[in-house]
């Protein structure tokens, strides 16, 4: 792959921009967050003020694997603004998973099968604020390793499992994984939505279209020359420098597991270390807006 395909649509809406579509309700619940890469909405909750004001519908989100913040630049932030700017009338609070807690690194993946610790902090963190305004519907998303997160999530819910409306899921690589690990089922009154791109596919959700080495090293360097080659014209600020720091991190990082990834050749499971660019667009091609009419939708329809 050589380049971004053309029917990606990169925003490039500044946050003021958004912030002018917000409605009134939506705004006064709104915290001071970094938009590139965090949101904070819960944090009044989670930090135990007792005036802590209450969404009506509360989103959480685990990032990505090698994201920033507590959301990320590639999906997580994009979504969040077309959250808020789609949902007129309906107070939203959106909160990343505590990255203390889940650092998003690549050995929380090839090791876990999506980090234990994102797990139980994105549980502790919806029995805290159900606690809190048991009103609230709550919706917990992930994408990539955040996505394997969010299943496991389900199993650390307590009696706040009630309140979760939505389980929404980008890029999710649970397909891959579910020989070797055991995931929570989907409870019933749980909605999932799940968003694979099979147009350009996505290897993690989807059939392969590119053969890829089966030598460890020579598999990692091919992944670093894909990730070289990609147009990043029409990529905002945060993720040009996301993918900078990709460039890097992706091969030091996967060097440091090479013993895992070569158990994962001989076994038949090369695909769950598919990092590949197309991988990464659910924010930047309209997906997220997508996924945001069905989330209000499921809102609409459990009021």
């Amino acid at each position: 792959m050589n380049a971004i395909p053309r029917w990606v649509v990169l925003s490039g809406l500044t946050t003021s921009f958004y912030l002018s579509l917000i409605s009134p309700a939506s705004a006064a619940i709104i915290q001071s967050r970094d938009p590139a890469v965090s949101a904070n909405d819960w944090d009044p909750v989670l930090n135990g003020d007792s005036g802590a004001g209450c969404a009506d519908l509360a989103v959480i989100f685990a990032r990505g694997t090698f994201d920033d913040g507590n959301i990320g630049p590639w999906v997580g932030s994009l979504f969040h603004d077309a959250l808020v700017s789609h949902s007129s009338g309906i107070k939203i609070a959106m909160q990343g998973v505590s990255a203390s807690d889940y650092p998003a690194d690549l050995a929380g993946y090839v090791k876990e099968g999506g980090s234990n610790s994102c797990a139980k902090s994105l549980g502790s963190a919806v029995q805290k604020y159900n606690s809190h305004c048991p009103n609230s519907k709550v919706a917990i998303w992930g994408w990539s390793q955040g996505a394997l997160c969010a299943h496991k999530s389900l199993s650390e819910l307590g009696n706040a499992a009630d309140s979760v409306i939505a389980l929404g899921v980008f890029g999710d690589p649970v397909g891959i994984w579910q020989d070797t690990v055991n995931y929570p089922a989907i409870p019933s009154n749980t909605k999932l939505l799940s968003y694979c791109e099979q147009t350009t596919p996505d290897p993690l959700c989807t059939s392969v279209t590119e053969d890829f080495p089966s030598n460890p090293i020579e598999f990692i360097n091919r992944l670093v020359a894909i990730w070289k080659q990609v147009d990043s014209t029409h990529m905002n600020d945060s993720q040009k420098a996301a993918l900078t720091s990709l460039i890097t991190e992706l091969p030091k990082q996967a060097k440091s597991q090479i013993s895992q990834l070569g158990k994962d050749i001989v076994s038949g499971h090369l695909r769950r270390w598919m990092l590949t660019p197309e991988h990464f667009w659910y924010g930047n091609d309209g997906t997220v807006k997508t996924a945001v009419g069905d989330l209000i939708s499921v809102y609409q329809s459990k009021k």
